[in-house]
């Protein structure tokens, strides 16, 4: 494991993050309409694989985007279970994914080998990637960077752990979006949003919201940058969702959208 004499993490903190995570497999909202599906099968991976093409409508762009990478080793930071690596070895990326929820690794692991693919997953910290520098030529991670304490550190280290000319796509939330005011009205948790604040079940021990310029500021050691705002809601929604036609969604998307995503090359 990478250490840095200027920086200790709460080691506490970081296992109050690993065990919700373990605890919350956040995928399974596409499960809502099928209670009768186990976890781990392949009905279960192949209903969320085909839930996050369909709510994760610019996944090509991500993939055509890391396509021209310096090499095909691509490093998923929080690969979850495993379901968005495996769109990438699919498409013939060398995945190697890490999370700090050992829950979610193991049903990455089981993902791959349902469907005979190669991948390697262990357990690992953004913020302290494992890895020597220049080892990667694409690096990617959605949804985890804005729920780690520091993620200008997480982001400085995907930028060491890549090749020249390497580049990542990540997705963080957006301070500046129509779910971040909904949430802040409502109460409601972000990761675990049937619970209000202070009762129930705790929503995760860290998330956080930015705005374009403090991500752009978090991604200063990269040659470029560039934010894209997506995903006004989605899931979560419901009926909301459903019943918004798509220009209108489009519309919002592009102004007050949930995530920001952030294509990069070193």
């Amino acid at each position: 494991m990478i250490s840095h004499v200027d920086h200790k993490p709460n080691r506490g903190l970081f296992q109050e993050i690993a065990d919700f995570w373990s605890a919350q497999l956040n995928n399974e909202i596409f499960l809502r309409d099928h209670p009768s599906i186990s976890r781990g099968s392949k009905d279960y991976f192949d209903i969320i694989l085909a839930a996050r093409r369909r709510f994760i409508y610019y996944f090509p762009s991500m993939i055509a985007f890391l396509k021209p990478s310096p090499s095909g080793k691509l490093l998923e930071v929080g690969c979850g279970m495993g379901t968005d690596a495996f769109v990438f070895a699919r498409e013939g990326f060398r995945v190697i994914g890490i999370d700090l929820a050992s829950a979610h690794l193991e049903l990455a692991k089981q993902l791959f080998s349902l469907y005979g693919m190669r991948g390697d997953f262990a357990l690992g910290n953004a913020e302290e990637l494992p890895f020597p520098s220049g080892r990667f030529g694409a690096a990617y991670s959605f949804g985890v960077l804005h729920h780690t304490p520091d993620t200008g550190r997480a982001i400085r280290e995907i930028h060491r752990v890549l090749e020249p000319g390497g580049r990542a796509v990540l997705m963080l939330y957006h301070r500046h979006s129509i779910n971040n005011f909904i949430h802040g009205v409502t109460g409601k948790g972000f990761e675990n949003a049937r619970q209000e604040k202070g009762k129930g079940t705790a929503d995760a021990p860290v998330t956080q919201r930015f705005s374009k310029s403090e991500v752009l500021g978090m991604c200063s050691e990269f040659k470029h940058a560039r934010i894209c705002t997506e995903y006004v809601y989605g899931a979560g929604w419901g009926k909301v969702y459903q019943l918004t036609p798509k220009p209108v969604y489009d519309l919002l998307s592009k102004v007050l959208g949930w995530h920001l995503v952030i294509y990069l090359q070193k």
